[in-house]
């Protein structure tokens, strides 16, 4: 490309000095405005990497070529032309405005010592116009330096939109690997505690039920290892070879084995269910077991001597899930943590609502509240 233009500017150039007009008359060699086009026209194919110089030595060479008079014709500024372009476009406005008063103070200065006797059209083309043919190049440098900033502008911000999606999608991500594991640690381990602390204490007094419960508690501590290895899976690389990304999302088909292991644990649980059980939407399915864990494991850890109903009710476009623990004595609440605000993280995500909060005397309750006809829409649009 800079071969190319330092080519056609050479071309212009050597036609600009063969041109004359009437009453002003070029010189009878065309060899030395020949030289000074292509001297002129070899800085142009330096421009790119040496600006200034390359411009400081166009400038020479037309102030050279006016001074031997020839016409400085835009054909033969063509080089220098093409010089300023190159220096105004990454420069800023100051730099512009010296070099272009620069050249074009050269250029006249070279080009009203030429005749003995001036005439005013001489005088007029060797001065207004130099200044027509060189000012319209820093002009058309600066807009392409403003066009080039813009430009530049956009990418960066779009650079920075990017990074603050990937930033925001990182943590969206991290929230919900750290809000499963809540879930899925706390839950097994404060049945795992409740099972050994109640096994501690029937040791002397009830060997073979103690032994029941030390067998269950080899199973909680499984699961949540089971579950844990799935869930830190997620972290791995895509092409680790692991077979965590396999293992399917739990879902109400292994609310029987939480039941269990919650009643292993001494405590009451009944599941009651209205209406007709159906396979729930994966990611609606998914959070609702996870908040009914996360009911039971704070049930596990505050409840003193308590009794669990869940209760699953399956509407037409509603799912809702509601645990109730009846305790015996008070205990130490729960209205505040983590494992409440990942609870309504989670509703919040699947467009459903989560209130937790005393529900009479010595009673507390955990409403899940999932609305189904988003879902139910998004499946018919696919």
């Amino acid at each position: 490309m800079n071969v190319l233009a330092a080519l056609v500017a050479f071309i212009f150039a050597v036609l600009g000095a063969s041109l004359s007009t009437e009453g002003i008359f070029r010189p009878d060699e065309l060899l030395p405005g020949a030289i000074l086009s292509l001297v002129a026209s070899v800085a142009l194919f330096a421009a790119a990497r040496r600006p200034r110089a390359a411009t400081a030595v166009a400038i020479c060479c037309e102030a050279a070529a006016c001074a031997a008079g020839y016409l400085p014709t835009p054909l033969l500024l063509a080089p220098l032309i093409g010089c300023l372009y190159r220096l105004t476009v990454p420069l800023g406005p100051r730099p512009a405005a010296w070099w272009t008063g620069i050249a074009v103070s050269a250029v006249i200065l070279g080009g009203v010592t030429t005749d003995a006797t001036p005439t005013g059209g001489s005088v007029l083309l060797r001065t207004v116009g130099v200044a027509l043919w060189l000012i319209p190049a820093v002009f058309a440098g600066r807009m392409t330096h403003a066009y080039l900033q813009m430009v530049e502008a956009r990418a960066e911000e779009a650079e920075r939109r990017r990074d603050d999606d990937v930033r925001r999608r990182v943590s969206e991500e991290r929230l919900r690997i750290a809000r499963d594991l809540h879930d899925v640690v706390a839950h097994h381990l404060a049945v795992a505690n409740a099972q050994a602390g109640t096994a501690a204490h029937l040791l002397t007094k009830r060997p073979e039920q103690a032994r029941e419960l030390l067998a269950g508690l080899s199973g909680s501590t499984s699961a949540a290892l089971r579950e844990l290895k799935a869930t830190v899976g997620l972290l791995r690389d895509p092409g680790d070879d692991s077979a965590a990304g396999t293992i399917p999302a739990p879902g109400f088909d292994q609310l029987p084995e939480l039941v269990e292991a919650c009643r292993a644990a001494g405590i009451d649980v009944r599941v009651i269910s209205e209406g007709t059980p159906r396979r729930l939407p994966p990611l609606v399915e998914l959070t609702a077991f996870r908040i009914v864990q996360e009911a039971l494991t704070n049930v596990t850890k505050h409840a003193v001597s308590p009794v669990v109903t869940i209760s699953l009710t399956y509407d037409e476009d509603t799912f809702r899930a509601r645990v109730v623990n009846t305790s015996a004595g008070p205990g130490p609440g729960g209205t505040g943590g983590y494992g409440l605000i990942g609870m309504r993280q989670r509703a919040l995500a699947v467009g459903g609502s989560v209130r937790a909060g005393p529900d009479g005397l010595d009673r507390y309750a955990v409403a899940l509240t999932i609305p189904l006809a988003p879902w139910q829409e998004e499946r018919v649009s696919r």
